[in-house]
C-alpha cells in the first residue's frame, strides 16, 4: 500500500490573509497592498518571456493621462480592485473559482506604488 503520508496535501483553500480573485465579482482583495486613494490597471510586454505582464499602480493623486478608479476598502479593511478592464485578456478569465494569487510590490514613489499580478 502506497504511504500518502509522504506527501502534502494540496489545499484548495482560499489564504484571506493574502490576495485573492473573487471570480464572481470579478475583484482582487488584498492585505498586502498598501492603500492609495485611486488605481491604474496597466499592462507591459515582457519580450524575454514572451508574455504579458499586468500591474495595479495605486497613487494619491488622480493621474490626468490615465484612466483610474477610486480605491475601495472592505469592512475588513482588504483594498478592493475591480479587473474588469483586464479579465477577459488575461489568464485570468480561465479562473472556475476564487483563488490566490501572487503581488509582488516592485516600485514605489513618495506618491504611488506599483505592484504586478502574476496571473
Amino acid at each position: 500500500m502506497m504511504n500518502l503520508n509522504a506527501y502534502d496535501s494540496i489545499i484548495d483553500k482560499i489564504d484571506k490573509t493574502k490576495t485573492w480573485v473573487d471570480v464572481r465579482k470579478r475583484i482582487l482583495l488584498s492585505r498586502e497592498i498598501n492603500y492609495r486613494s485611486y488605481y491604474v490597471l496597466t499592462k507591459r510586454y515582457n519580450p524575454d518571456e514572451k508574455c504579458t505582464d499586468y500591474f495595479v499602480i495605486l497613487l494619491d493623486n488622480q493621474p490626468s493621462d490615465r484612466i483610474s478608479f477610486r480605491t475601495a476598502k472592505d469592512d475588513y479593511g482588504r483594498i478592493k480592485i475591480r479587473l474588469y478592464e483586464l479579465y477577459e485578456e488575461s489568464d485570468l478569465k480561465y479562473l472556475d473559482k476564487d483563488k490566490n494569487i501572487n503581488v509582488i510590490h516592485v516600485d514605489s514613489d513618495e506618491d504611488g506604488d506599483v505592484y504586478q499580478l502574476e496571473v
